[in-house]
């Protein structure tokens, strides 16, 4: 315990942690996990929380489960750059399922940046805005695994932006959109 923490505080915040989990806590991990939104399980949810309460908590979930990463688990040096030339999102989609299809869904992320910028965003449709909207991206930048969800999102937003980047790890391909 830091020397300028009040007596029992521990214990407080410990009891704090344990009623939040039994009240929200395991309601917005299972939601999370049946595809919702954070602001649709704040619409589910029976116990009044916060919403930054349950970004938080739908982000450290997604952290713990290897949906979100802060980091790859191979180096950078080791992949191999491909450049994407400007295409359709359906070209784009279908070759970025070719290469999730040989990799595998847990094998396959794309590194979204926090801010992306407005005219990416706007390609996208409100539930999938709201889907990022309701992770924290605490680091600025993450890496998303690249399920069917992300997998629509990337393909969108890549032609609009020039940070995101598709990371496939068993072929230890990258895809610039360029």
């Amino acid at each position: 315990m830091k020397e300028n923490e009040k007596p029992g505080r521990y214990f407080k915040d410990a009891l704090s942690d344990f009623v939040y989990d039994a009240a929200s806590g395991r309601a917005i991990r299972h939601l999370t996990d049946s595809g919702y939104t954070a602001a649709q399980i704040s619409e589910q949810l029976a116990y009044p929380t916060p919403f930054h309460k349950i970004q938080h908590t739908v982000t450290r979930h997604l952290k713990e489960s290897g949906i979100l990463l802060e980091e790859l688990p191979v180096a950078h040096a080791c992949f191999h750059p491909v450049c994407l030339h400007r295409t359709s999102p359906e070209r784009l989609f279908s070759l970025l399922a070719q290469y999730l299809s040989l990799n595998g869904e847990e094998n396959s992320y794309v590194l979204y940046p926090a801010g992306t910028d407005a005219q990416a965003l706007s390609m996208l449709t409100a539930r999938e805005r709201e889907y990022l909207n309701g992770i924290l991206w605490e680091s600025g930048t993450m890496y998303h695994r690249l399920n069917r969800r992300m997998l629509e999102i990337g393909a969108q937003t890549a032609l609009y932006s020039n940070h995101i980047r598709f990371y496939f790890i068993k072929t230890r391909d990258v895809l610039i959109p360029s």
